[in-house]
């Protein structure tokens, strides 16, 4: 596979994802985890973001870069408006959701005393996630949720700074290098980079790529989101998409 035609495919993917958000939203839904939690039931999107925690053990945060549905719409925004997230703390503010919203969890889950079942299509109708007015006005603000911020923070500015399924992704990645496990990754070449700067350009996720490259960390970088752009943008194959264990 050639490296312009590995984009092609993975912005393919992923733009198809972001069109059957009407589909699956509810499955990802961080308020309907809770809801379910306090009433007994294990929802949809509890499975997914399990299946997301165990999954990142071995593909780290592919799952971003890949197939996430609004990854597809903030990458198609940024096809416009091409403006870097330049807010290394913004990355910070994610963790201060997700961990109240986790606490959340618990406490529903520990009044309800305990799961008592699991229903995917919890709070759906007919399996589909906008299949009334309330499902259309939910969808249509994520949209905006996931779209607007990108114009004033930068490109995937939802990802670094709101978005409750990649601190899930975070963990099960460092699970996976304390356990030693191959994972995929970006690996690279430091001896060999030019500093020629491609890869920071290409990078949808606005990190320092080449900064990485030379202290050779760019494998173990968190907001990696394994899209393998960088990989595909550098002139000299510096950098590579790889599976195995990941250097420390």
């Amino acid at each position: 596979m050639t490296a312009s035609k590995r984009q092609r495919v993975r912005l393919g993917i992923i733009f198809a994802s972001f069109l059957l958000l009407p589909v699956i939203l509810f499955y990802f839904s961080p308020y309907l985890i809770v809801l379910g939690a306090f009433e007994g039931v294990m929802a949809g999107s509890m499975v997914a973001f399990a299946i997301q925690l165990l999954s990142a053990i071995f593909l780290r945060r592919a799952f971003c870069g890949w197939t996430c549905a609004t990854g597809g719409l903030q990458e198609m925004e940024a096809a416009v408006v091409g403006k870097a997230f330049a807010h290394p703390k913004g990355d910070l503010v994610k963790w201060a959701i997700w961990v109240p919203w986790l606490a959340s969890i618990v406490i529903g889950a520990i009044l309800a005393g305990g799961i008592h079942r699991v229903e995917l299509g919890y709070h759906t109708e007919y399996g589909l996630s906008v299949a009334s007015v309330l499902g259309l006005l939910i969808y249509l603000g994520v949209v905006a949720a996931f779209f607007v911020p990108n114009l004033l923070l930068g490109r995937r500015a939802m990802c670094h700074c709101i978005c409750w399924m990649a601190p899930f992704m975070i963990v099960g990645s460092k699970l996976g290098e304390l356990l030693r496990a191959p994972q995929l990754h970006v690996a690279a070449e430091p001896d060999r980079c030019i500093e020629c700067g491609r890869c920071d350009r290409a990078c949808p996720m606005s990190l320092p790529v080449q900064s990485l490259v030379v202290a050779d960390a760019v494998g173990r970088q968190a907001e990696c989101i394994q899209c393998a752009a960088c990989c595909d943008a550098c002139p000299k194959d510096v950098l590579s998409l790889r599976m195995g264990r990941v250097r420390r």
